[in-house]
């Protein structure tokens, strides 16, 4: 019987470990794709892709010699490319039906089509959770089911690999949706002004630089909390570093900014909480 075990981690399956239980000379060693660490995850459209590439190394990484038919592996990819940094965060509950589905079928000796189905499900339900559209779910699900019914049966340990397909395919998927992660807010520049608190900016300026650090080659925008106006955008350096100075003239008064990054494919990211910015005795535009 088949006894190889997930342990869905306890943040919405960012960390996995797969245990074995069977009792065998050799066991099966943990799959090395199934943890994701914190400084690891995927921020640009290329490492997403090249995640996302790898779909298939990492499926054999626990049985090296299994059949993974392109049709369908590529079909799985096509889907997935589909939802790159447009996902929200996964409902907690989706996540925990599909833990338990993950659970109930781990259990049984074979893969009967009713648990692939209670798979199928689980998996949709989290991914429509997430925000991601019916025709990425559907691209990516009709193909890991025509995996594992057609497929998998056909192979030693069927439940071994259909479980690990619907996992990591799942924490991949939600890892490329990923939207970038908010920026911190930033720091004034010396020449533009004074913080009279790290979200609070004073500017005798008209058109002030804002300075900070985020992830390299990353576009970032300044814009107005309430109307969405981008005042100011630049592109992080290579060490991480950027400078955006406002690209128009400001009235006096006080305005309320967040700042946010883009990726590659203008995918717009979390936004950073609300900081202000007050114009004093506005000097004009800087020369």
């Amino acid at each position: 019987m088949d006894r190889r075990r997930f342990i869905p981690g306890p943040e919405g399956m960012e960390t996995r470990m797969m245990l074995s239980t069977a009792t065998t000379a050799n066991p099966v060693p943990t799959n090395a794709a199934s943890t994701t660490a914190a400084g690891n995850v995927p921020y640009t459209i290329q490492q997403k892709l090249e995640r996302i590439d790898r779909i298939p190394i990492n499926m054999r990484a626990t049985a090296p010699n299994r059949v993974l038919p392109q049709s369908l592996i590529g079909g799985i990819q096509d889907g997935m490319r589909q939802t790159i940094s447009t996902l929200g965060a996964a409902a907690p509950e989706t996540i925990e039906t599909f833990n338990g589905v993950l659970r109930d079928v781990v259990s049984r000796p074979s893969l009967r089509a009713q648990d692939a189905r209670a798979l199928n499900n689980a998996f949709t339900q989290v991914l429509v959770s997430a925000g991601a559209s019916t025709e990425a779910i559907d691209t990516i699900a009709t193909n890991l089911e025509s995996l594992a019914t057609t497929v998998n049966t056909s192979q030693g340990l069927p439940v071994f690999l259909t479980t690990n397909d619907y996992a990591l395919v799942l924490q991949m998927t939600l890892i490329v949706g990923r939207p970038m992660p908010a920026p911190a807010a930033p720091t004034i520049a010396r020449d533009s002004g004074t913080q009279a608190d790290p979200r609070t900016n004073i500017s005798r300026v008209a058109q002030p630089t804002f300075v900070g650090s985020y992830e390299s080659r990353a576009q970032l925008q300044i814009f107005d909390d309430a109307s969405g106006e981008v005042y100011g955008e630049a592109q992080s350096g290579t060490n991480g570093r950027y400078s955006i100075t406002f690209s128009r003239p400001l009235d006096l008064g006080t305005y309320r900014l967040r700042i946010r990054a883009l990726d590659e494919m203008g995918h717009v990211g979390q936004s950073s909480g609300v900081f202000t910015l007050r114009i004093v005795e506005p000097r004009g535009p800087q020369g």
